[in-house]
């Protein structure tokens, strides 16, 4: 009885408000933005948002504001969509970024969240609330990381050979940018137990990457890709070893392809903390590079 009657009153808070004008808007907006129950302040940020007569500036507003509640109630998707049209209204308001930033934390996106935080604190320098948050995030990242890493070490333990555990290890260190001599040998395991598995291989790619050994990223990337062509992951990865070996043009080529198939990558890739390569000496030779078609062969640890 108590949840319908939850449902009844949401529906109507949404349905029973009147249109708005120039008077009634300002006072819908100091409800909105005020103390009080948070289905009757969306409904009135709601209100707000869809006054045709409203400024850019004060929709923006009420986005946050609407974002900011919705994150309040684990309705990350819908606060994360209010603060994308806020953005585009108001593309240089740090408090939208900072709100943005706090949603990404609660949900457990905390390399996103310290991105937010960042955008934030280049908009507004000494940003405390975004300072704070940040060295929280940072710190939740890694507590997320170890406890992870933790459960894998205790897996493997029990069953030392798994190729699936080993490759989930080795990219959970390439990732956090962990050991990664010892994130080779993880997936170089991996590969001994599963030879030419194209995730172990994607996942060596990017560890080769890091390690800043780019020919031997490529022969894996280009393995996997072979192996599995329409993989946007699998393209992506091989579009950045590209631009780092001096192959500008086939790596946009491969990142374009890579967005085409797997809308978002490029945003992906960003949470897998990857520093600018080295620039490369001269691009790479046809020689060098690793031959189409030809998986990589698989590594003894």
């Amino acid at each position: 009885m108590r949840a319908f009657a939850a449902i009844a009153l949401t529906a109507c808070l949404a349905a029973c408000i009147p249109p708005l004008n120039a008077e009634t808007a300002e006072l819908a907006w100091e409800r909105c933005s005020g103390a009080g129950q948070i289905e009757y302040r969306l409904s009135q940020c709601s209100a707000v948002i869809d006054f045709a007569g409203a400024t850019q500036a004060r929709r923006a507003e009420a986005l946050i504001v609407r974002g900011a509640l919705r994150a309040e109630q684990s309705q990350y998707p819908r606060a994360l969509a209010d603060f994308g049209r806020a953005l585009r209204l108001d593309g240089d308001n740090a408090q939208i970024y900072f709100q943005r930033g706090l949603a990404h934390q609660a949900s457990g996106a905390f390399d996103v969240a310290v991105r937010d935080f960042d955008r934030a604190l280049a908009l507004q320098p000494g940003l405390q609330a975004a300072l704070d948050s940040r060295a929280a995030a940072l710190q939740q990242r890694v507590t997320s990381f170890q406890q992870e890493l933790a459960v894998l070490d205790q897996q493997l333990v029990r069953s030392p050979t798994d190729a699936a555990l080993l490759n989930n290890r080795c990219w959970l260190r390439a990732v956090n940018n962990d050991n990664l001599d010892a994130a080779l040998t993880d997936c170089n395991a991996s590969l001994a137990a599963r030879p030419n598995d194209a995730n172990v291989l994607d996942s060596r790619g990017l560890v080769q990457f890091k390690r800043g050994d780019y020919a031997a990223a490529l022969a894996d990337y280009e393995a996997a890709v072979q192996l599995d062509p329409e993989n946007g992951h699998f393209l992506y990865g091989r579009g950045l070893t590209r631009i780092a070996l001096g192959m500008a043009q086939e790596g946009a080529d491969d990142q374009a392809r890579a967005d085409e198939l797997t809308p978002g990558i490029s945003r992906q890739y960003q949470d897998y903390n990857i520093l600018p390569p080295k620039p490369p000496a001269e691009p790479l030779s046809a020689e060098t590079r690793a031959p189409t078609g030809t998986p990589a062969p698989s590594r003894a640890p």
